[in-house]
């Protein structure tokens, strides 16, 4: 759905990598960004993550909580240019002094937030949850825990249209949500999510009634409507992911 944070079906090479591959790749990026501390690396990184979304076809602004996120980012190099008053002084505005320092922190901080957030976006909107889930099972995964992940990303989205139907019908009710007194927030919150509650019960015993309908559980293998294969691409991101770790690890021991 627009807007929402989900798989988007895509034809991009990041697309068809195995789920993963890309789960590494994500992991070993997340690494490097916490462990070098170049801001030039980091912001590096940023570009490349912001150049990912056009390449895959995914747009950025349509993204739930993208403004949040840039504005959060945002916030966080702003504090950075308030409180590190170290290195060069670049300009003095009134009270407000800017030096390198606190721009490079700002930039730092900002640029590993926003990369991390957006490396996760990437991951999300290109994988699909059945490929995931699959992939992991054929990993090693017991196939009750692959369920349990397929399951519970399934419901995400049900359960969201559900509560905007709870809402919804409660304000046609005239319930009133802007109320900001403590006692009457946790009222509202019993009142909201009971609604919701008993039908996610409902779901359950529907759903593990047709579980052992179709005997569930009874062998201690399965087999798969779809098989999750690696390729040559997988294979070359994977190589090229050990190249690019063992070259930052020579990079980082050769700065010291």
């Amino acid at each position: 759905m627009k807007g929402h944070i989900a798989y988007r079906p895509g034809s991009s090479l990041l697309h068809r990598l195995h789920p993963l591959v890309k789960a590494v790749w994500m992991l070993l990026v997340t690494l490097l960004i916490f462990w070098l501390r170049s801001p030039w690396l980091v912001l590096g990184i940023l570009g490349l993550a912001l150049l990912a979304f056009p390449l895959c076809r995914l747009p950025l602004h349509g993204v739930r909580g993208m403004r949040l996120v840039l504005t959060t980012a945002a916030l966080l190099g702003v504090l950075q240019i308030l409180f590190v008053h170290t290195g060069p002084v670049l300009f003095r505005l009134g009270p407000l002094v800017v030096t390198q320092d606190g721009v490079e922190a700002a930039a730092y901080v900002a640029g590993r937030f926003a990369s991390v957030v957006l490396l996760s976006y990437l991951f999300v909107l290109t994988t699909d949850p059945n490929d995931l889930a699959y992939a992991l099972m054929q990993a090693g995964l017991p196939f009750r825990y692959g369920f349990a992940l397929v399951t519970a990303l399934r419901l995400v989205p049900v359960f969201e249209q559900e509560g905007r139907i709870v809402y919804n019908a409660q304000l046609a009710r005239g319930m009133q949500y802007d109320v900001r007194s403590p006692r009457r927030f946790l009222v509202l919150a019993r009142q909201f999510f009971l609604p919701l509650l008993v039908s996610a019960l409902g779901k359950v015993d529907a759903l593990s009634v047709s579980m052992e309908g179709r005997c569930f559980g009874k062998y201690p293998t399965r087999t798969f409507m779809r098989q999750v294969h690696l390729a040559r691409r997988d294979v070359a991101a994977l190589a090229l992911a050990a190249v690019a770790g063992l070259g930052a690890l020579y990079w980082a021991i050769l700065m010291r």
